[in-house]
C-alpha cells in the first residue's frame, strides 16, 4: 500500500471510522458507484453510506457525477474518489497536527504538573493541585510533582518531524563517518 493511499485512509478513518475506510476501499476497487451498489458492496447501510459520502465529499476526497435515467426520470448519483488535492488536504491536515503539538508544548513548558501515579488520573496544575491539598481527588493518594521531561522531548522530536515533512526546517545535516579532519596538527607541520 502506498503512503499516498495510507494517509487517504487514514483521513478517511477520521472522517468516518472503518465504514469509511470500507466505502474508500470499494470505491478504489470500483472506479465509481452509487450509494447502493457501495451498501451492497460493503455491507453497510445505505443511509450511513450516504452519510460517509457526503462527509468525503465535503471533505473534497469523493466527487459524483449526475445521470438522469430517461425512462424514469431519476437521477442517479455515480461516486469516485477524488484524489487531485490529496497533497493540498494532506498538508492542512500536517499544519493543523503541528499548531495542535506547539500549544501542547507551550502549556508542557509553562505549566507544573502533579500526579498520584495512577496512569488512569490526571495530572493536575499546580492550582488544581493546590485546591485539593495536593491529594488526588480520585484515589486520594499524594499527588507528586509531574516530571514530563520525556512528554516534552516526544513533542519537540514530533514537532520537528512534521516542520522537516512540511519543508518549514532543513533536516539536520549527518556527519560522514571515517573521513578525517584535513586540518593538520601544529606538530605535523614541523616536520
Amino acid at each position: 500500500m502506498s503512503k499516498r493511499n495510507k494517509e487517504l485512509l487514514e483521513i478517511g478513518r477520521d472522517i468516518g471510522g472503518d465504514e469509511a475506510v470500507e466505502i474508500i476501499k470499494a470505491l478504489e476497487k470500483k472506479g465509481e458507484a452509487t450509494d447502493e451498489e457501495l451498501a451492497e458492496i460493503t455491507g453497510i447501510r445505505v443511509n450511513t453510506v450516504r452519510k460517509i459520502l457526503y462527509a468525503l465529499y465535503d471533505a473534497k476526497l469523493a466527487d459524483f457525477r449526475r445521470v438522469k435515467d430517461d425512462e424514469t426520470g431519476w437521477y442517479y448519483y455515480y461516486w469516485h474518489i477524488e484524489t487531485k488535492r490529496l497533497p493540498e488536504i494532506i498538508r492542512a491536515r500536517k499544519m493543523q497536527e503541528l499548531e495542535k503539538l506547539k500549544k501542547m508544548l507551550q502549556e508542557e513548558t509553562s505549566e507544573v504538573y502533579y500526579h498520584c501515579g495512577n496512569p488512569d488520573h490526571p495530572k493536575l496544575t499546580f492550582d488544581e493541585a493546590f485546591e485539593y491539598g495536593f491529594v488526588c481527588p480520585i484515589c486520594g493518594e499524594i499527588l507528586h510533582q509531574y516530571d514530563n521531561s520525556a512528554v516534552i522531548e516526544e513533542l519537540k522530536k514530533r514537532i520537528e518531524e512534521l516542520e522537516i515533512e512540511l519543508g518549514l526546517r532543513a533536516p539536520p545535516k549527518k556527519e560522514k563517518k571515517g573521513k578525517k579532519s584535513k586540518k593538520r596538527s601544529k606538530k605535523s607541520k614541523k616536520k
